[in-house]
């Protein structure tokens, strides 16, 4: 390990980003779906560390409140120009893989998961489309292409609210966290898993704890201060990771926006001063959107998934775990493919504002 530099950056978050889509990809592909409270010693353990994964989802909803509001601090820009800039920052890469797999779909999707199978013919096809398109699809619960795609629709609906719930939480964190908890809260109370959680009303609490992280700078300030102190504060995050994913198991998703912030801390303090791992993840990190929108694609629409069909259902251990490392390289690939075909006219962008 290196000394940890102080405060929290761009290549922190990278790192965590990268972490955070390893484990979506092992919540997707194991099927974490063990409803709370978690039997840890009759439940399979495969099962609860993948159910325990989706805290994957309140770790990118907290760096994007953190990272929103860590770039509106600085004050360059108003808040109707900013929220625009960003919202079309997030649907333009979603735009352009909706298209290129709609059209692969046609000729590589499974027969039950072609457009047409999916969205029907006709008018209503067409407006069952657009609605994923425009990341809708969960609001006006029309068929789902690819069912990852919910978060957009989360995504885009906390963007438009970013400057609401940045002057709330700057003005009043006493009033506007306990508010947006409200729907957590009630999940918990009324039993895990009475309603279906891929909507954006369960994910304002860890946006609001993201921007409230960044108005006080509080990883920051935790960086500079594990700085002076690396393997204790090492061990300390790490029985905060420990003790998060226990309470996480019995609680269910109320507890993910504590779990995800123990993860941040303890990937801060182990990730980050590692070089070449660190570096390994920043990379993946960069890659997470697109391997967010295309993985599922890989394993279950397209006729690739008779492959990891075979893996998952092996006797063999070996093979079913060889899964994971084969669908990371194969969105990897994908990513870094379609990286690739953008770059030029990244360029000529670059050239025209020249």
């Amino acid at each position: 390990m290196k000394p940890l530099s102080e405060g929290y950056t761009k290549r922190d978050t990278g790192i965590a980003k990268g972490a955070a889509i390893l484990l979506l990809l092992i919540h997707h592909l194991y099927v974490g779906d063990a409803p709370a409270p978690i039997d840890i010693f009759r439940v399979y353990p495969p099962l609860t560390a993948a159910t325990l994964c989706k805290v994957c989802v309140s770790m990118f909803v907290v760096l994007s409140g953190y990272g929103l509001a860590m770039s509106f601090k600085k004050g360059e820009e108003r808040s109707g120009r900013f929220v625009r800039r960003h919202v079309l920052g997030l649907l333009r890469p979603y735009f352009l893989i909706y298209f290129i797999s709609v059209l692969l779909g046609i000729f590589f999707a499974r027969p039950e998961y072609t457009p047409w199978a999916i969205y029907g013919t006709g008018l209503r096809g067409f407006g069952n489309a657009c609605a994923e398109l425009f990341a809708l699809r969960p609001l006006l619960r029309t068929p789902a292409y690819n069912q990852t795609w919910w978060y957009m629709e989360a995504a885009l609906a906390l963007y438009l609210c970013f400057p609401f719930i940045y002057r709330g939480v700057r003005r009043a964190p006493y009033i506007v966290l306990p508010v947006t908890a409200v729907p957590l809260a009630l999940y918990f109370f009324l039993g895990n898993n009475v309603w279906d959680t891929c909507r954006e009303i369960y994910w304002f609490f860890p946006f609001a704890a993201g921007v409230f992280l960044a108005q006080r700078d509080l990883l920051a300030k935790f960086a500079a201060s594990a700085g002076k102190r690396p393997w204790r504060s090492t061990a300390l995050t790490g029985l905060a990771v420990l003790a998060a994913a226990l309470i996480r198991s019995q609680v269910g998703l109320a507890f993910d926006t504590f779990f995800a912030v123990a993860i941040l801390l303890f990937l801060r303090c182990t990730l980050s001063v590692i070089p070449y791992l660190g570096a390994a993840f920043g990379h993946l990190g960069r890659h997470s959107g697109n391997i967010f929108m295309l993985h599922s694609f890989i394993y279950c629409y397209f006729t690739s998934q008779r492959l990891f069909a075979r893996l998952l259902n092996s006797p063999d251990l070996i093979s079913v775990f060889l899964a994971l490392p084969l669908l990371l390289i194969l969105s990897l690939a994908c990513s870094e493919l379609l990286e690739l075909a953008k770059k030029p006219f990244k360029n000529k962008k670059t050239l025209n504002k020249n």
